[in-house]
C-alpha cells in the first residue's frame, strides 16, 4: 500500500504545528504553575493547608477528562472541543490578574479565595481539553514515529520549562530590588500577563492544525466504547499498576523541596540549580528514550526506568548536609531522577495509546488520567497526613532518621516496590524484552546506531539516508523532494 505524498506533507505540517504550539502552552503553564504559583500564594498570606490545596487541585481535576471523553466520542469533533475548553481555561487567569491588581493590596485573603475557585475551574477545563488534545493527536501521529515524535516535542517543552522557570525567577528577583515601592503582587501580575499572551499565541496555532474527522457512533456502540477499558485485561493490569506507583510516587514527592530548605537548610539558589539539572537531565531523556520506544517498545522502556525511580527514594535517606552530598550526592539524583521519569513518562502514555483502540482512545486516556490523578492527589494527601503524625510513633519505629520526612521516603520506596511487581505482568505487541533492551543500553555501539548518525540535528537535518529510512513521516523537517512512497 502507498502512502499519498500530499497525506504526508499534511501529516509533518500538523506535526510541525503542534511543537510550535506546544513550547507556547507550555511556557504559560509554567509561567502560572510550578514554582510561581505558590509563590504568588504565599504573598497572599496563603498558608500551608491552602498551599496543599494549590497543589492537589490539578489531580482532582482529573475528573473532568471522563465527561470531556463523553463529549468526544459522542461528536467526534476534537479539535472543536480543544479550542473551547483550552481557550476558557486560560480565559480564566484574566480575573485572577484584575482581582489581584484591583483588591490584593486591600482584601489579600478575598483574591487569595477567587484564586483558588478560578485555579479549580482553570484546571476542570484544562483537563477536558488534555483528552481530547491527546485523542487529536493520536489520529496525526504515525505509530512507527510515535516515540521519536513525542520524544522530540517533550525535549522542546523541556527546554522552554527550563527557560522559563531560570528567566521567570530572575524577573521576580529584579523586579522586587528594582521596585521596591510597588506591591509584591504586582510583579506576578505581569508576569501572568505575559503568560496568558503565550497562551494565545499556541490558540493560533491549534486553530491551523488539521484534524482527522470520523463519524459519531450510534449511541448502544458508544456505551460500547466507555465499557471497552474496564473489559481489557491488559489495560487494567497497566491500571493497577500505575494507581498504587502514582500513589507511591507522590506519597513523598511534595516533600523533596520542604526536606532541602527545611531540614538540610539549603538556599533557594541552590534548589533552583537542581532543578535545572533536573529539567536538563529529562530534556536530554526524552530525546534519548523517544528514539529508544519506537526500537525496544515502551514496556521495557518503563520497567527500566521504573525501577530506577523506585531506588531514588531510598537513595534520598543517605542523604544530610556534608559539602560531598549537597554538591555531588544531591545533583547526581537530580540527573539521574530527570533522565529516568523522562523515559517513564513518554513511555508510559505511548503505552496507552499503543493499547487504546483508534476509535474510541479517548475514553482509554480519560480512565488512565482519572486514575492517575485520583492516586496521585490521594497519595499527596496521605504523605502529609503520615508526616504530620511520625512524631507520636517515634517510640515504636525499629529505627531512628534524623528527619522525620526519611520516614516520607522510605514508605514510598517499599510503595514504588510494590506496584513494580505488577508493571512486569503488563503485555505489549509486539513482545518488548527487557534482556535485550538492557544488553543495549550497556552498549555504546547501539546507542550510536539506534540514535542515528546526527544524534541532535537529525531532528532537523534531511540527508540521502533518508531514502532508506523506514518510515516516510522522519524527519519532520526536511525538503518536499526527500518524500518518498513506501510500499
Amino acid at each position: 500500500m502507498s502512502v499519498n505524498n500530499s497525506h504526508i506533507s499534511t501529516i509533518l505540517k500538523a506535526l510541525r504545528i503542534s511543537i510550535y504550539d506546544g513550547v507556547f502552552a507550555q511556557s504559560f503553564a509554567i509561567l502560572t504553575g510550578s514554582i510561581f504559583l505558590p509563590s504568588f500564594a504565599l504573598v497572599l498570606g496563603a498558608n500551608p493547608f491552602q498551599i496543599g490545596l494549590l497543589a492537589s487541585i490539578p489531580f482532582f481535576a482529573t475528573l473532568s477528562q471522563l465527561p470531556g471523553a463523553y463529549l468526544i466520542e459522542k461528536h467526534q469533533q476534537r479539535k472543536q472541543l480543544v479550542l473551547l475548553a483550552a481557550g476558557t481555561a486560560r480565559l480564566l487567569w484574566i480575573p485572577i490578574v484584575l482581582s489581584s491588581f484591583l483588591l490584593a493590596a486591600h482584601r489579600p485573603t478575598l483574591v487569595l479565595s477567587i484564586l483558588i475557585l478560578l485555579v479549580i475551574a482553570y484546571h476542570i477545563f484544562a483537563h477536558i481539553s488534555g483528552v481530547a488534545w491527546l485523542s487529536w493527536m493520536s489520529m496525526l501521529v504515525p505509530d512507527e514515529i510515535r516515540g521519536r515524535y513525542f520524544g522530540l516535542r517533550n525535549s522542546a517543552l523541556s527546554l522552554f520549562t527550563l527557560l522559563c522557570t531560570i528567566l521567570g525567577g530572575y524577573y521576580l528577583d529584579w523586579f522586587k530590588i528594582r521596585f521596591p515601592q510597588l506591591p509584591p503582587t504586582r510583579s506576578f501580575e505581569i508576569l501572568f500577563l505575559l503568560a496568558i499572551i503565550l497562551a494565545f499565541i499556541s490558540i493560533t496555532f491549534l486553530v491551523k492544525q488539521p484534524e482527522i474527522r470520523t463519524s459519531p457512533p450510534p449511541e448502544n456502540y458508544l456505551k460500547k466504547r466507555f465499557i471497552a477499558p474496564w473489559r481489557d485485561k491488559n489495560f487494567k493490569q497497566l491500571l493497577r499498576f500505575a494507581v498504587i506507583w502514582s500513589f507511591g510516587v507522590n506519597f513523598a514527592s511534595p516533600f523533596f523541596i520542604v526536606y532541602m530548605l527545611k531540614d538540610l537548610q539549603l538556599s533557594y539558589t541552590l534548589v533552583s540549580i537542581y532543578t535545572v539539572i533536573s529539567a536538563a537531565a529529562d530534556l536530554m531523556g526524552m530525546w534519548a528514550w523517544g528514539h529508544f520506544s519506537d526500537q525496544l517498545g515502551n514496556r521495557a522502556v518503563i520497567i527500566i526506568n521504573s525501577f530506577v525511580a523506585t531506588l531514588l527514594p531510598f537513595l534520598w535517606i543517605f542523604t544530610d548536609s556534608s559539602p560531598l552530598v549537597i554538591f555531588l550526592f544531591i545533583p547526581l539524583l537530580h540527573f539521574i531522577g530527570g533522565f529516568s521519569w523522562a523515559g517513564y513518562n513518554l513511555c508510559s502514555v505511548n503505552l496507552v495509546l499503543r493499547m487504546s483502540p483508534r476509535e474510541g482512545n479517548s475514553v482509554y486516556f480519560a480512565a488512565w488520567n482519572t486514575a492517575n490523578g485520583l492516586a496521585a492527589g490521594a497519595g499527596a494527601i496521605s504523605g502529609g497526613l503520615v508526616s504530620t503524625m511520625l512524631h507520636y510513633f517515634h517510640h515504636v519505629l525499629p529505627f531512628h532518621f534524623q528527619s522525620d520526612l526519611k520516614y516520607i521516603f522510605l514508605f514510598s520506596a517499599i510503595l514504588r516496590l510494590i506496584s513494580f511487581v505488577g508493571v512486569r505482568q503488563v503485555k505489549e505487541l509486539p513482545v518488548s524484552s527487557v534482556r535485550r533492551a538492557i544488553r543495549v543500553l550497556r552498549s555504546i555501539r547501539s546507542w550510536a546506531t539506534m540514535m542515528g548518525y546526527h544524534p541532535v540535528l537529525h531532528f532537523f537535518i534531511a540527508s540521502e539516508r533518508l531514502k532508506e529510512e523506514t518510515s516516510p513521516y522522519w524527519p519532520i523537517w526536511r525538503r518536499k523532494d526527500l518524500f518518498v512512497n513506501k510500499k
